[in-house]
């Protein structure tokens, strides 16, 4: 579904030569073969069951099949709705089920678009969609072009939209061949007189019957006997829940401002994690002149009363334009790229890694 463009009506971008099977019900094979119908309405019917009405599913074609050739497959049902739909919107008088070709394919076309009601104005314009207060026939209008009725070829039913059967595709196509040189000339259909309108007889409303006397109302004995104390009640929401707690009323009044609380001042760097005694253990640390990574001089200069690591202040990249400070120890530092990071007295060769260094 995510690969239909539903934004406007869309057609096929190549002709496919591919065959699939299109079954119809009777007559609306009749009104694309015989009178112009170029678009159908294909649907899946979820029966009804109780308390719940018949409905339709309207369908849209999987997206291989736009661009190919659909052949029309008379199916045995035959649409009584479809008579009256017809009837109604172009007065026409389908023939009788018993006339019309069944279980047979009757013409061949292109499926070359597919709109929707929301997406296409030819739903109220298009006589074969909705015209002259017929019902609307559908939501997904299935376009059909290149339709060519041939003589019919009896087959058996198959799922719908499933690749025709190759052994029959030869002879649809010599079919087809056939009634487009002309050779075989389509079938006319007797078609049924028109129905005479029947118009009931007006009949005599009938007198209104007097109301039946209602009964009489009997009372029941008031019982005026002391009702035990009611004990503590829990009350419940809807779904069991406790009710929600009253909401108390908010004072919309302004307030004088409150000033502004001063942020708490950092406790000083005092203990053994102290300024002068981190960079004492950081120059020990690098005194052996060799790379040490991150975790190794963060261990070596502590933490400071707050939990804070003190080496971003007990340390400075060397050859910086800002001279280090009394407290700071100048470090050349040494990254991968990748997060990683080595550190070493200013002075030391920095490598990518102490096991880089050759000895």
């Amino acid at each position: 579904m995510n690969a239909i463009p539903l934004a406007g009506a869309y057609r096929y971008t190549h002709a496919g030569t591919e065959v699939f099977h299109l079954p119809l019900a009777r007559p609306w094979t009749w009104a694309l073969t015989h009178h112009g119908m170029w678009s159908v309405f294909v649907h899946d019917v979820e029966p009804a069951r109780q308390g719940v009405p018949e409905r339709r599913h309207p369908l849209h074609p999987p997206p291989e099949v736009l661009g190919c050739w659909l052949a029309i497959y008379a199916t045995r049902d035959y649409d009584t709705a479809g008579v009256a739909w017809l009837r109604k919107a172009h007065d026409l008088e389908a023939p009788a089920g018993d006339v019309l070709p069944a279980g047979a394919y009757v013409a061949m076309a292109r499926l070359a678009e597919v709109s929707t009601v929301g997406n296409d104005s030819r739903c109220t314009s298009d006589p074969w969609w909705w015209h002259r207060g017929a019902p609307c026939r559908g939501t997904v209008a299935w376009w059909l072009e290149d339709v060519m009725m041939f003589e019919p070829l009896t087959a058996a039913p198959a799922p719908r939209l499933s690749r025709v059967d190759r052994e029959l595709v030869p002879e649809l196509r010599e079919r087809v061949r056939l009634a487009r040189d002309g050779v075989w000339r389509p079938e006319l259909y007797t078609v049924p007189a028109a129905l005479p309108v029947w118009q009931p007889e007006p009949t005599e409303a009938p007198m209104p019957s007097a109301p039946a006397t209602p009964p009489p109302r009997q009372e029941l004995r008031a019982d005026d006997s002391p009702v035990a104390p009611m004990g503590v009640v829990e009350q419940l929401g809807l779904f069991g829940e406790p009710p929600p707690r009253p909401v108390r009323s908010i004072d919309r009044s302004q307030p004088e401002p409150k000033p502004a609380t001063p942020p708490p001042s950092l406790p000083p760097s005092t203990g053994p994690s102290s300024l002068k005694e981190a960079v004492a253990r950081v120059r020990a640390l690098l005194a052996d002149g060799k790379q040490h990574d991150m975790r190794e001089l963060i261990g070596a200069a502590g933490q400071d009363a707050a939990g804070r690591t003190l080496l971003y202040r007990v340390t400075c990249v060397a050859g910086t334009a800002v001279a280090p400070l009394v407290h700071q120890v100048p470090v050349t530092l040494r990254g991968d790229g990748q997060g990683s990071c080595w550190y070493a007295s200013a002075g030391t060769p920095a490598h990518a890694h102490p096991e880089d260094a050759h000895p």
